[in-house]
């Protein structure tokens, strides 16, 4: 190998850390390996995401091209089509099956069967991005390479969902998710204040990292604020005022005005979901106090280029699309969307169809080339390429993600159970802003995040008793399985919960 790559050391240890590596994940318990691989995956650069606007790459540049995008893109073959997360993943779907077939009990102790209709939902989800996939082909006009990137786009969740509820045991492994995603979301926000640092004209770099980069923000920023709401202990106010300042900063120097969106919605719909508090009275009657002043604000900072105004002018620029071409953009492609759904309301383009470019978008093509097949908004392209029927089987995990965790919010006894919960929400909140404001569907960030927090509530529906399992359904997880009685499913903590 150091002949074939000219001297390369890296190259010829490949080989053998990728043995050790393959060998490792064969003896540890799947959800030590997914961990690892989700923290990668949300952290790694990956060129196609556009990171630091390419002026800047980290020394593990390489090796997140590796995980992150086609193999094809860092070794020059057209066989390599596929990524390292694919072999990754890959990996560990057949440790999983040969541990199944062999009765292994590495990944069965403690084990808590997830809630059986979210699982039967993302095999719903599966099933309808092929049908979706083949009513495209039965079409003229089909593009079958394009088809692929839409497909990319939408496969990855529910079959990163499904590894999810193999490999994770159950609430108790909240805790390690917990902390990966504000660790995660901390080393991103220091490297976005690290590049605003050596870039500070937005001119020359508007975005230090990635868009997905909102979500991760977003989400770890509701955390931190949920473990002290749920909890509010000296070592949670230790936490929030560790964490939440760069954060703050990170998503600032980051300068994506969606992140704020996404941030504010989640905490809106996290307070009107859980009980009234004393706190929450005064926070609220603070509020509705402070209106006045906040409408003289924004009236004052509309129209003014003042610093002290920037969030008024952040807001403007979402909301009037002649203030910012961005934003005028998404509101011409969303009429072109919302045009070619016209069409065919009931079962869409299928697959491998771009929309109708009815208005001319400026310049599209020069710079983003998919600009009609993975469009900004990612539930309207959805709505416009798999129709209502497609859309509604294909977005089913998300609600019923909702439900199960409002269900399972008012049967929680603790406050671990209490916060998975909550999260759960506030993550598929964030996600569907981010879906309608940008491209977040396949963006690893969404895919890892999500999927977690989706596998965790099924989990945690089953142990509170929201969805009690029938025997068999119990009893299916093959001998040494931990899960709850299907007679009497106990909560965290320990106590059978009340009819509600």
């Amino acid at each position: 190998m150091i002949l074939l790559s000219n001297g390369n050391l890296a190259v010829a240890l490949a080989p053998l850390g990728l043995a050790l590596v393959v060998l490792a994940a064969s003896k540890v318990p799947l959800r030590h390996s997914l961990l690892v691989l989700a923290f990668l995956c949300v952290t790694m650069e990956n060129p196609s995401e556009m990171f630091a606007n390419l002026k800047w790459k980290s020394p593990l540049a390489t090796f997140g091209a590796l995980l992150l995008v086609h193999l094809k893109v860092t070794i020059p073959s057209d066989a390599l089509f596929f990524s390292g997360l694919d072999l990754a993943l890959v990996l560990l779907a057949g440790i999983w099956a040969v541990r199944r077939m062999l009765r292994s009990q590495v990944d069965l102790r403690g084990h808590i069967p997830p809630a059986p209709p979210l699982r039967g939902a993302a095999l719903v989800c599966l099933a309808a991005i092929g049908a979706v996939w083949l009513w495209g082909m039965a079409r003229t006009g089909f593009s079958f390479s394009n088809s692929l990137w839409q497909i990319f786009r939408v496969v990855y969740l529910p079959s990163v969902f499904l590894l999810f509820c193999a490999a994770l045991r159950g609430p108790a492994d909240a805790r390690a998710l917990g902390i990966a995603l504000i660790c995660a979301a901390l080393l991103r926000a220091a490297i976005a204040i690290y590049l605003r640092q050596l870039f500070p004209s937005t001119d020359v770099l508007p975005h230090a990292t990635t868009h997905s980069d909102s979500m991760l923000f977003a989400d770890a920023f509701l955390l931190v604020l949920v473990l002290f709401f749920t909890q509010p202990s000296l070592r949670n106010v230790a936490l929030a005022t560790a964490t939440l300042p760069l954060l703050t900063w990170g998503m600032i120097a980051n300068n994506r005005r969606l992140v704020w969106v996404e941030l504010l919605v989640a905490l809106l719909v996290v307070y009107f979901l859980t009980p009234m508090t004393k706190v929450k009275r005064r926070l609220g009657q603070s509020v509705a106090l402070a209106i006045p002043v906040i409408l003289l604000y924004l009236a004052l900072g509309w129209n003014s280029a003042s610093g002290v105004f920037a969030p008024a002018r952040t807001l403007r620029s979402v909301m009037d699309s002649s203030y910012d071409t961005s934003t005028l953009w998404r509101d011409l492609e969303n009429y072109n969307l919302y045009y070619t759904f016209k069409q065919n309301p009931m079962v869409g383009t299928g697959f491998g169809h771009a929309y109708l470019e009815l208005v001319q978008l400026p310049k599209g093509s020069d710079f983003y080339p998919l600009y009609r097949y993975a469009p900004h908004n990612s539930i309207l392209g959805l709505l416009t390429y798999a129709g209502v029927m497609g859309f509604a089987a294909i977005w089913l995990i998300q609600p019923l993600g909702i439900f199960f965790a409002v269900r399972s919010l008012d049967a929680s006894r603790s406050h671990r159970d209490r916060t998975i919960a909550l999260m759960t929400i506030g993550v598929l909140v964030v996600y569907m802003v981010h879906c309608y404001g940008d491209m977040a569907l396949g963006t690893w960030t969404s895919v890892f995040t999500v999927g977690a927090s989706l596998a965790l509530t099924a989990k945690l529906a089953v142990a509170v008793g929201t969805w009690p399992l029938r025997p068999r359904a119990a009893t299916g997880y093959g001998p040494g399985s931990l899960g709850p009685s299907p007679s009497v499913p106990p909560t965290s903590s320990g106590a059978a919960p009340n009819s509600a």
